[in-house]
């Protein structure tokens, strides 16, 4: 039951930047929604910046 209220609390807001994003406006990559590619980039930017930090 909390496995579902996970995907719909996803599907409200982006994933990137936490906006409330529109059914009509989402941009589905990797598992979570974006309100656009430039949320997108950035969120990837930003884990390979986790990652590398990590590694050394």
């Amino acid at each position: 039951m909390a496995d579902q209220n996970e995907i719909t609390e996803a599907t409200k807001n982006c994933a990137g930047c936490k906006k409330p994003i529109s059914r009509a406006r989402r941009y589905y990559r990797n598992g979570a929604y974006y309100c656009n590619k430039n949320c997108f980039q950035k969120k990837i930017a930003a884990l390979a910046d986790k990652g590398a930090e990590g590694s050394e």
